[in-house]
């Protein structure tokens, strides 16, 4: 599969992190553009981003996610309630290997969560799957070598063999870090593909859930529920059992 690796020239932790990918043997495509708004990139069956992740708390933190709208807010790209295509066995391959080699190889990053994000911000047109992988959330973290270092290793291990998984899902609920289901996707059989977090779930609706579904190159068959961090449980398991999802509380 080609999967091909795209750092902006608009960031400079991307362009820190594609320079280490470099350095290990990776390929990088660049674009001029801040990339939660590119609109064209080169032929390929899917995409990498890389990427800084800001936040208020500023908690250092070395993430992954895919792209989607469940709003109408596109200030941070992508189109009016419109998901991307998701890729759930690559983001698992990617933070098993980003979990383990830091714990193993890369001693001295302990102050970094390992976490999956939900599903947020563009773009959400192409047609292949696209997933970004960010260090947050300060600038101290983006301009820290040794993480874009980590981040690289645990692209180039996971493009040497991302490993197919079986067990596809959707997730509900929780906060836009889900340690519930970064835990699942570390630890259990379960791949997952889009998540709609807590704040998100009044966005629910049969064409968003139908989104979720489709939007992704691996067919899902599970739709994981966080049963103490999701409202709307009854609305959720409804659309799963019209879907022919087995439904997996957590």
């Amino acid at each position: 599969m080609d999967i091909k690796i795209i750092a902006s020239k608009q960031d400079i932790t991307s362009i820190s992190i594609a320079k280490k990918c470099e350095d290990v043997g990776l390929v990088v495509d660049y674009i001029k553009e801040d990339d939660v708004f590119v609109k064209e990139l080169p032929e390929a069956d899917a995409y990498v981003f890389l990427s800084r992740h800001s936040s208020k708390s500023k908690k250092p933190c070395l993430t992954a996610h895919f792209p989607g709208v469940f709003s109408s807010d596109t200030s941070l790209g992508g189109n009016s309630h419109e998901l991307g295509f998701a890729f759930p066995s690559l983001e698992k391959s990617y933070i098993q290997n980003l979990k383990a080699l830091k714990e193993k190889e890369f001693k001295g990053l302990e102050k970094y969560q390992v976490v999956i994000e939900a599903t947020h911000h563009g773009p959400t047109h192409f047609e292949k799957p696209v997933m970004f992988v960010e260090i947050g959330s300060s600038e101290e973290e983006w301009k820290d070598e040794k993480a874009t270092e980590l981040v690289a290793s645990a692209l180039k291990a996971t493009l040497s063999q991302t490993k197919p998984f079986n067990k596809h899902a959707i997730a509900f609920g929780g906060t836009h870090y889900p340690i519930k289901f970064t835990d699942i996707i570390l630890n259990e059989e379960y791949s997952i593909g889009h998540v709609m977090p807590k704040y998100a779930l009044e966005f629910l609706d049969d064409d968003m859930f139908k989104q979720m579904i489709e939007k992704s190159i691996e067919p899902i068959k599970y739709c994981i529920i966080d049963k103490k961090g999701a409202n709307r449980k009854e609305k959720i398991i409804e659309l799963a059992g019209r879907y022919n999802l087995e439904v997996v509380k957590v």
